[in-house]
């Protein structure tokens, strides 16, 4: 990644043969959470300068943690049927709706959302990829119990949860694009590196 986004400034060739020889040494090398693997691959392809200044250090220090908030209760695998709306207010967006199998969100930071922001496009457009503060005003966590009493796996609910413009991820109703490239793209990354 570029210096001012926390990384090093090598070259994808560089970056490779570092990853292939961490890899050989067994070396942890990627935080916890989903951010380095699902979110930051989008960020770095599809956002705004202030966007991957805001979010790309932090997600290489590890300080702090992604999850991902794409399920619901009615489009699981069907992600393109997800009802959870963004609508725009000003110079933020106002966020409503549900989530869930949310893994490990009790412990995440930052959720990787993605929402419906224009229900009048086909049901794979119109869905806009955001980051979301899993802290902020209007967003309710409840745990999800394993049958093993563990706990993993959340329940998110969104009410008037307010997102700056700049924790817009992919252009406005291209979310799905986005997800979509960015997860190809690094898993052909971490596949040619092992």
């Amino acid at each position: 990644w570029a210096i001012e986004h926390g990384g090093r400034g090598l070259s994808d060739a560089d970056a490779s043969a570092v990853i292939a020889r961490l890899d050989s040494l067994a070396v942890p090398r990627i935080p916890r959470g989903t951010g380095f693997v699902l979110a930051a691959p989008a960020i770095r392809q599809f956002s705004s300068e202030e966007t991957k200044r805001r979010f790309l250090p932090t997600i290489v220090t590890g300080e702090e943690m992604w999850a991902q908030l794409f399920s619901e209760p009615g489009a699981g695998s069907d992600l393109a049927s997800l009802a959870c709306r963004a609508v725009r207010d000003g110079d933020e967006w106002v966020v409503s709706g549900q989530k869930v199998w949310t893994t490990l969100g009790h412990e995440a930071d930052i959720g990787m959302l993605l929402a419906r922001t224009n229900p009048d496009e086909p049901k794979n457009k119109g869905i806009t990829y955001f980051a979301v503060d899993l802290r902020a005003a209007g967003v309710e966590m409840r745990p999800l119990i394993q049958m093993t009493g563990e706990h993993e796996f959340n329940e998110i609910f969104l009410t008037d949860v307010r997102i700056p413009g700049s924790w817009r991820i992919s252009p406005v109703d291209e979310g799905w694009a986005a997800d979509r490239k960015s997860t190809r793209l690094n898993s052909s990354h971490v596949s040619e590196s092992r």
